[in-house]
C-alpha cells in the first residue's frame, strides 16, 4: 500500500484531470447495459400495448444515451491518457535523477541491466497502476454497484437475486487471483533477467568472441527468454480459463434470473418489460465480477514494479561516517580516513592521515589492489562516507565539492557524441571552440583530431568505439583540463598511451603543477620521479612518504617496486 500511495504522489499535480477522466470513463459499462435494458423494456412495452410511438421514443432515448455518454467516454480516455503520460514522465525523470545524484557505489549497485529494465520497462509497468490496473478495477466495480442499485430500485426481489449471484461469482473468480499474481511477479523477474543477459552480450562483445563463447552467451540469453515465454504462456492459459469461467457463469446467472423473473411475472405480477430492463444489468454484474478478479490480479505486476522502482529512488548510502576531508583552496587535509565498500567484509583504507599542499604534485603508488585508486575516488567526492568541509563554505554539498576536482581514469569513458561535444562536457557543454582546441593541444590530442575527416565534429561512437584507446584517453584528459578545476586527479590516466603521447601528457602535467594541485596514480614509476611527494600504499595503509630520492635511500617498499621495473 505504501508504494501505491507513492505512485499517486506523481499523479497529484494532474489529479483534477485524472479524476474527471476516470469518472467519465468508468460509468460506460453501466450506461451500456442500462441503455440496452431500457431499449428492450420500451420496445416490449410498446409491443404489448400496441403503441408504436412508445417503441420509437424508447429507441430514440436509447440512441441518445449512447451518443451523449460515449462521447464523454472519449473525453475521459483523453484526460486519463494525458494525466498518466505526464505522471509517467515525472516518474522516469525522478528515477533517472536518483541514478545520477547517488554516490558512485550506490549508482553501481546491482547489474546495469537492472537499471535499464527499471527505466525502460518497470517504470512503465508501475505506471499501469494509474491506467490499466485502477481503471480495470473501477470500471467493473462501478458497473456492479450501479447495476445492483438500479435492480434493487426496480424490484427488490430481482435485486436480492442479483446481489447473491454477484457474491457467488466474486468468490469463485477470486480463486484465479493468487496464481495470476504469482506468475505476474515471476514474469517481472524473468524480464529483468532477460534484459541483463542481453546487456551482458552487448557489453561483453569482445571477450565473447575472443573465447568463442557465442553459443554459451546465446544459451544463457535463450534460457531466460524461454523462461519468460513459458510464464507468458502460463498466464495466458490461466486467463483463458478465467474468461471461459466468466462466460459460463454469466450465462448461468442470466438463465437463473430469467427463470426467477419469469416466475415472478407469472405469479407475482412483475411487468415483463421490467424483467427485460433487468436482464442486461444482470449480465453486466456477472461479467464485471470476472473482471474484478482479473483486475485484482492485475495489480500485482504494477505493485511489484513500483517496489523495484522505489527501491532505486529511495536508495540511500548506508555508510557509517568515518574520517574527514577539508579543502582549503587547492590544499587538502585528510584525517582518520577509513573506507569500506558496501559488500566488503574489511576496510579498504585504514587510518589515512595526510596533508596535501596547494600546487603540490603527490603520487600514490603501490601494488594492484593496495587501495591507491580508492583514495583518489574518495578525495574526488565519489563516495558519501567521508565528512566534507571547505574553508570557503560552511557545509559544502558533494556537487560543490566535486567542482574542485578534474578526474581522469584509465577507463576514459566517452559518450556517443562528437569529439568537440565530449571535450566541452568539461564545462557542462558551455565552451567555445578556442578553449576546446586549447585543451586538446594541452592533452596532445589536437594533431590526431585534425587528421580526421570531420576533425572536431567527428563522432566518437558509443563508449568511444570509433577511436583507439590512446585517442580516447587524450580526449578524456582534454575534457578534464577544460574543466579548469584547481585539483587535477589522474588515476592511471596514461595507461593506454604510446611512449611519445605519454611523455607529452606528462610534460603537460609538469606544466600544470605550477598552478594546480596534482594527484596521480601510476604503475610506471618513471613518470612520477619529479613528484613533490610519493605516498606508498600497502593494504590500504600509508607505508612510506617522501620524494623519489628519499624513498630509494630508505630501501623500503618503494625501492623494491622501483627495482622490479
Amino acid at each position: 500500500m505504501t508504494n501505491f500511495k507513492k505512485m499517486f504522489t506523481f499523479m497529484r499535480p494532474y489529479m483534477v484531470l485524472y479524476c474527471i477522466g476516470m469518472f467519465l470513463y468508468n460509468y460506460q459499462l453501466f450506461v451500456f447495459y442500462f441503455a440496452i435494458g431500457l431499449l428492450g423494456s420500451n420496445v416490449m412495452a410498446g409491443v404489448l400495448s400496441g403503441d408504436t410511438s412508445e417503441i420509437v421514443s424508447g429507441t430514440i432515448i436509447a440512441i441518445s444515451v449512447f451518443v451523449v455518454f460515449f462521447s464523454l467516454v472519449g473525453l475521459g480516455i483523453y484526460l486519463i491518457g494525458k494525466a498518466s503520460l505526464y505522471a509517467r514522465l515525472d516518474l522516469k525523470q525522478t528515477l533517472f535523477r536518483a541514478f545520477i545524484k547517488s554516490d558512485l557505489e550506490t549508482s553501481q549497485a546491482g547489474h546495469s541491466g537492472e537499471g535499464i529494465a527499471a527505466i525502460n520497462t518497470e517504470a512503465d509497468t508501475a505506471a499501469g497502476i494509474w491506467v490499466n490496473a485502477l481503471s480495470a478495477l473501477l470500471l467493473p466495480v462501478i458497473t456492479v454497484c450501479f447495476s445492483m442499485i438500479t435492480i434493487l430500485l426496480v424490484d427488490w426481489r430481482l435485486g436480492l437475486a442479483a446481489v447473491a449471484l454477484g457474491i457467488i461469482a466474486y468468490l469463485l473468480q477470486i480463486r484465479f487471483v493468487k496464481p495470476l499474481a504469482i506468475i505476474g511477479e515471476e514474469r517481472l523477474n524473468a524480464n529483468a533477467d532477460a534484459v541483463k543477459s542481453v546487456s551482458d552480450i552487448f557489453q561483453g562483445a569482445l571477450p565473447i568472441r575472443a573465447f568463442n563463447m557465442q553459443e554459451m552467451a546465446l544459451t544463457s540469453a535463450s534460457k531466460n527468454i524461454k523462461k519468460l515465454k513459458l510464464l507468458n504462456f502460463r498466464s495466458a492459459f490461466i486467463s483463458m480459463w478465467q474468461d471461459l469461467f466468466t462466460t459460463i457463469q454469466g450465462w448461468l446467472a442470466l438463465i437463473i434470473v430469467f427463470g426467477f423473473g419469469g416466475w415472478l411475472v407469472a405469479t407475482a405480477g412483475l411487468p415483463f418489460p421490467t424483467l427485460l430492463l433487468v436482464l442486461p444489468l444482470v449480465e453486466g454484474i456477472s461479467s464485471s465480477m470476472g473482471d474484478i478478479g482479473q483486475a485484482i490480479a492485475g495489480f500485482q505486476a504494477p505493485l511489484v514494479a513500483a517496489e523495484r522502482v522505489f527501491s532505486i529512488i529511495d536508495r540511500v548510502s548506508d555508510y557509517e561516517e568515518s574520517g574527514s576531508l577539508e579543502l582549503d583552496g587547492s590544499a587538502l587535509r585528510i584525517r582518520d580516513l577509513n573506507f569500506k565498500y558496501r559488500d566488503a567484509e574489511q576496510n579498504t583504507l585504514h587510518d589515512i592521515n595526510l596533508d596535501i599542499n596547494a600546487d603540490e604534485m603527490v603520487a600514490f603508488v603501490g601494488a594492484s589492489g593496495s587501495g591507491k585508486s580508492t583514495i583518489l575516488r574518495v578525495l574526488a567526492g565519489f563516495y558519501e562516507q567521508v565528512r566534507l568541509s571547505d574553508t570557503r563554505e560552511s557545509s559544502p554539498c558533494v556537487t560543490a565539492w566535486r567542482e574542485n576536482f578534474a578526474y581522469v581514469d584509465q577507463s576514459c569513458k566517452l559518450f556517443d557524441m562528437t569529439i568537440k561535444e565530449n571535450i566541452a562536457m568539461g564545462r557542462k557543454g558551455n565552451a567555445d571552440d578556442a578553449d576546446i582546441i586549447a585543451a586538446a593541444k594541452q592533452a596532445v590530442a589536437h594533431d590526431f583530431i585534425e587528421l580526421l575527416e570531420q576533425k572536431y565534429d567527428s563522432p566518437c561512437g558509443e563508449k568511444g568505439a570509433s577511436l583507439s584507446g590512446g585517442e580516447k584517453q587524450r580526449i578524456a584528459i582534454a575534457r578534464a583540463l577544460l574543466k579548469g578545476s584547481p585539483i587535477l586527479v589522474f588515476d592511471e590516466a596514461t595507461s593506454s598511451l604510446d611512449d611519445k603521447s605519454e611523455q607529452g601528457i606528462m610534460d603537460t602535467i609538469e606544466n600544470l603543477r605550477r598552478d594546480h594541485t596534482v594527484l596521480i596514480t601510476t604503475h610506471k614509476l618513471s613518470n612520477i620521479v619529479t613528484a613533490d611527494r610519493i605516498v606508498v600504499i600497502d593494504s590500504g595503509r600509508i607505508d612510506e612518504i617522501g620524494t623519489h630520492d628519499e624513498l630509494l635511500a630508505k630501501k623500503g617498499r618503494y625501492a623494491a617496486l622501483w627495482e622490479s621495473q
